[in-house]
């Protein structure tokens, strides 16, 4: 197989009448996805582009699925844009991606004015009855391509290719066995790469993805009766959004009902709350997942079966089966327990390249030899070491790595130790350095009062003295980004 939309008519054949996409009362068959996905590709090919990167509005709704298909029907890359995005942000990937045809839906049209796109712009309203056939798409063709957030600097864009998201989907479904009745819970907006996992795990299995109406995230009872309702049997939500359900006592109300896999990824998920989900519902699958945005998907994984302590940190576990993980620390491979390094990864799933940008690519995607002759692997920048069963465990982002007062300090170290306190419900570590300070910003428990004083005080039992904070600044709630997670970049700019 080349290409992934050979998952698309493979299970629009199977399950022709069976809901592929939902939200709320809205659905679309796999049929019916299709069809619109080969009528918009037609739409597109008319305007004479091939192998181009073409704009998706991806709003959080069935329609932008059959958009990405469309685009890939017609032979292009499919290039998500965040509709919340500043306009700045949205220009930089229009013009760093050089795409002359933007997607969306009719209401979109006051985006494309303001970014000012001479480009054509088509919604599912300009299609008509020509279809395009699967085209014959190599495996190395690019398939779509994401944008880091940009928060320091340029955006890279991430351009990934069909070859990597059939080499990973497939393996996903033989680690964790998903079948055709599985119904996904899509918590990840469209313009997050995670996003791809829920997407083509519908199309490979004929599953179904119901789309999660944003707000019930924020009212934790409502969001479980509507799992309940959809009749969801799969999550794989970042971790604030698992959290915020056992902070707030919703199973003291309500208990998800057909649930069975519940994953985790993009954070480190506390045992606390993790703990919460497991006394109540104790029979689920729990598996903590990590991966990059410069691969097709995860690379690693842990199943949580033993018993943790609410202070304990969760491994990564060990690499998935079509990935290879080494630890390397100042050019040597770390195979000795408890020792740190940076995490490399070989695998088929890496991404093509940084688009259109030869230096960084250069400066990330590297050939080494690890003992078994040169491949090719991504530099994460993510530390971590393996404990005594072989399991990497996430120790910090190299770039989360200080040095203060002559000790190297993970701040992810502090944040795990600060985040089990009974009197955090979340935190955020950063380091100001133009002070030389170690910032801790808090978000209290509900119904505690503790000052920063008193906060940094319980620390002090906890941390070396040269890891706690210079400062505990208690806020009523941490700034989220569009994913749930937490905002570093809008603390970093209160310093």
């Amino acid at each position: 197989m080349t290409n992934v939309l050979s998952y698309l008519e493979h299970a629009a054949t199977s399950f022709p009448e069976k809901t592929a996409v939902a939200l709320d009362d809205k659905r679309v068959t796999f049929s019916e996805l299709m069809h619109l996905s080969k009528k918009m590709g037609a739409v597109i090919a008319e305007s004479g582009i091939k192998n181009c990167a073409v704009g998706v509005i991806a709003e959080r709704d069935i329609d932008t699925i059959a958009l990405f298909f469309g685009v890939v029907y017609s032979e292009n890359f499919y290039v998500p844009i965040d509709p919340d995005m500043p306009i700045e942000k949205k220009k930089s990937i229009v013009e760093d991606s050089g795409m002359t045809v933007l997607l969306g839906r009719k209401s979109n049209i006051e985006i494309v004015d303001a970014l000012g796109f001479d480009g054509s712009f088509f919604t599912l309203d300009d299609i008509g009855d020509n279809e395009l056939d699967i085209p014959e798409t190599i495996g190395e063709s690019p398939l779509y391509m994401v944008y880091t957030s940009g928060s320091t600097g340029k955006p890279k864009g991430v351009l990934k290719g069909h070859k990597a998201i059939i080499n990973y989907i497939e393996t996903y479904c033989d680690v964790f066995d998903f079948v055709s009745d599985d119904i996904i819970g899509n918590q990840t907006p469209f313009f997050f790469d995670a996003s791809a996992k829920d997407i083509y795990l519908m199309i490979k299995t004929g599953a179904s993805i119901e789309i999660i109406p944003t707000e019930k995230f924020a009212m934790p009872t409502v969001l479980i009766e509507y799992l309940n309702e959809k009749k969801i049997t799969f999550i794989s939500w970042v971790p604030t959004a698992l959290a915020i359900v056992a902070q707030l006592k919703t199973f003291t109300y309500v208990v998800p009902e057909t649930l069975k896999k519940v994953f985790f990824v993009g954070e480190v998920m506390p045992m606390k709350y993790l703990n919460k989900w497991r006394e109540v519902l104790p029979d689920l699958q729990y598996v903590n997942l990590y991966g990059q945005s410069e691969l097709a998907g995860i690379c690693c994984y842990y199943e949580v079966k033993d018993k943790f302590e609410d202070s304990a940190v969760l491994p990564m576990g060990k690499a998935m089966p079509n990935c290879k993980i080494y630890l390397v620390d100042n050019g040597e491979i770390v195979t000795e327990t408890g020792k740190i390094g940076e995490m490399y990864i070989v695998s088929d799933t890496l991404a093509i390249e940084y688009y259109n940008d030869a230096e960084r690519t250069a400066e990330s995607f590297l050939v080494k030899d690890f003992g078994e002759g040169k491949v090719r692997c991504f530099k994460t920048g993510d530390l971590a070491y393996l404990d005594e069963n072989g399991n990497f465990i996430f120790a910090s982002r190299s770039d989360f790595q200080i040095k203060h007062m002559g000790h190297r300090i993970e701040l992810g170290e502090i944040e795990a130790v600060a985040g089990a306190l009974e009197e955090i419900q979340r935190c955020c570590c950063l380091y100001n350095s133009k002070i030389k300070k170690i910032v801790l910003f808090a978000e209290l428990a509900n119904g505690c009062e503790c000052t920063g004083r008193e906060i940094q005080g319980v620390l002090r039992t906890k941390l070396s003295s040269y890891m706690v904070p210079n400062k505990v600044v208690i806020t009523e709630k941490l700034p989220l980004n569009a994913n749930s997670k937490i905002d570093r970049q809008k603390l970093k700019e209160s310093f």
